[in-house]
């Protein structure tokens, strides 16, 4: 990822598949996406957004474990797509503001 705006249409891609297919139904290449846009996060600076996904990849790591419960996932899918679009939306200043 060059800047915040391709890795936010990244998260949006992810996030869109996720809501087509249904949560119970996430491949592992969408696991191994995950993995790669939040190492491009942390590459760009967004520590917030690394944050984010990393703990979206954890809840559903154990709610395919069966330790968890799609609230718990829901929750973080809709906290990742908050922090996408109001980083798209804060074009003047640091995107770790938000």
């Amino acid at each position: 990822m060059s800047n915040e705006k391709q890795l936010c249409q990244e998260i949006d891609t992810i996030l869109s598949d996720i809501n087509s297919s249904g949560i119970s139904k996430i491949a592992p290449v969408t696991m191994e996406k995950l993995g790669k846009i939040s190492a491009d996060a942390a590459e760009l600076g967004m520590k917030s957004g690394k944050g984010l996904i990393d703990n979206f990849i954890e809840v559903l790591k154990s709610f395919q474990a069966g330790k968890a419960n799609e609230n718990s996932v829901s929750l973080r899918l809709t906290a990742l797509d908050f922090y996408k679009t109001n980083v798209l939306e804060n074009q003047s200043g640091s995107v770790e503001e938000l």
